[in-house]
């Protein structure tokens, strides 16, 4: 079971994303339109926090950056490497 208090919950991620895109409103649909996720990206919004706005996976977002060919570092597929991509950044140790 996650902490709660240590990952951002949706209102926040929904409220993140109309803040840097400056939008009147959240669209929950929002994700399928290239121009929202590149907007997004380049604000400095993450896949994660994206996903988690729209309720959705990280794959689906994937999927979407992939449909639209809109570049984006790729989590690897297995191993000890997509375990520490997955981590929460305050699990992994180093310098902040």
């Amino acid at each position: 079971m996650t902490d709660p208090n240590s990952q951002a919950t949706m209102q926040d991620c929904r409220a993140e994303l109309v803040a840097a895109l400056d939008l009147d409103a959240f669209s929950a649909d929002a994700y399928t339109s290239a121009s929202y996720l590149e907007a997004a990206l380049e604000a400095g919004v993450d896949v994660v926090d994206i996903a988690t706005a729209h309720d959705v996976s990280k794959r689906s977002i994937y999927r979407v950056l992939d449909r639209h060919d809109i570049e984006h570092e790729t989590p690897p597929k297995n191993g000890p490497a997509r375990r520490l991509w997955n981590a929460h950044p305050d699990t992994v140790p180093g310098d902040d």
